[in-house]
């Protein structure tokens, strides 16, 4: 292929390219605002082709040994269109070590059924220059991407004002149940059924109702800084209310049941049971719960975990798209933890309860 080929200019260019339209308005063809950029590019890929011929040749190769898997002969043709440089009916034709060609880019747009120049950008050097006459439809020109709108998503606050207003009632009625067996313990059925496992049912309920207010409480009601401290109480509470109110329970449960199910002669020494024995059995049960949370909180405290769901669309704008988040209680390994917590404490209290059961039998 010969290094030589017709120069034209750009008025020379454009001369020819009307007598091919024949007559046709140019506004009105596809295509021709770009026809001398389409012809440069033709002309930069013949004259790279041409260039890369030696080269090959040195190598013992042709282009038409070219397929999309010789990487060397792609190197040598990217190579020489790299190194390309010519003036062209567009301007100077050269490209940067990117592949971008290296020109002033003329910026338009349509205005009234014609096109206006609203600028030019020079990629050489970056430089933008604008003349401030471009026209837009609404407050500013449109979007050139979906744009995300973040949304957090909260717990309904009339869900939780009525879920805190029975556990409220909840709270009050064990301080009174808790306030009329101190205020009675002096009475004689009072003090057979064993008034400290009572008051400590009574108060692990009320642990347990307590858990109700930070596990309805979110982003909406503190800062994000303080949530840690929001998923301790979630955890303590119901975890130590749980077990201070089953093993109070179940340990009543065992001395009645043991009270009543003996031989008539070990019936007495059974109804004097010593307490201390009961209240071990509910220290037991608690301490291992305890022992529990603090090690998981010690290795892997409960943090702020952001969770992401697919987004949505509004119908109302189709420019925006909408991705809603929730907050909640995580650690690194939570699944891990729960588990282990939840097989360390209840096959305790299971096992007690098995065993009773069996006795029962």
């Amino acid at each position: 292929m010969s290094e030589k080929r017709k120069s034209y200019t750009s008025q020379e260019f454009l001369a020819q390219l009307m007598s091919r339209l024949g007559g046709k308005n140019p506004e009105e063809t596809g295509g021709f605002q770009e026809a001398p950029l389409a012809y440069d590019a033709v002309w930069a890929l013949a004259l790279a082709l041409n260039k890369t011929v030696a080269p090959l040749r040195a190598k013992g190769w042709t282009l038409e040994d070219f397929n999309y898997n010789n990487k060397e002969i792609t190197a040598e043709i990217y190579r020489a269109l790299n190194t390309s440089s010519f003036e062209g009916v567009s301007g100077h034709v050269v490209f940067d070590a990117q592949g971008s060609r290296m020109a002033w880019t003329l910026i338009e747009q349509l205005q009234g059924g014609s096109y206006k120049k609203i600028g030019y950008y020079d990629s050489t050097k970056g430089n933008l220059s604008w003349y401030g006459n471009d026209k837009w439809i609404g407050l500013g020109p449109p979007a050139d991407q979906t744009k995300v709108i973040e949304e957090f998503r909260y717990l309904s606050q009339k869900l939780f004002v009525s879920v805190s207003v029975f556990a409220g009632l909840g709270i009050l009625l064990g301080i009174v149940c808790l306030s009329f067996n101190i205020y009675n313990s002096s009475i004689r059925y009072i003090q057979n059924s064993q008034p400290y496992l009572n008051n400590m049912t009574a108060v692990g309920c009320v642990l347990a109702l307590a858990a109700v207010f930070p596990l309805g409480i979110d982003g909406l009601h503190v800062h994000r800084s303080q949530f840690p401290v929001v998923c301790q109480f979630r955890l303590w509470l119901l975890g130590l209310g749980f077990s201070l109110a089953y093993g109070s329970m179940f340990t009543k449960i065992w001395w009645v049941h043991t009270v009543f199910t003996k031989k008539d002669e070990k019936k007495e020494k059974r109804k004097h049971l010593e307490p201390w024995k009961l209240y071990v059995t509910v220290a037991v049960l608690l301490a291992i719960d305890v022992l529990s949370l603090l090690i998981w909180q010690i290795m892997d405290p409960l943090h702020i975990t952001v969770e992401k769901f697919t987004k949505e669309a509004p119908k109302e704008d189709l420019d925006v798209l909408i991705q809603p988040l929730l907050e909640h209680c995580s650690s690194e390994k939570m699944n891990t933890w729960l588990g282990k917590h939840l097989a360390l404490t209840h096959p305790v209290q299971s096992l007690f309860s098995a065993v009773f059961l069996i006795k029962t039998l």
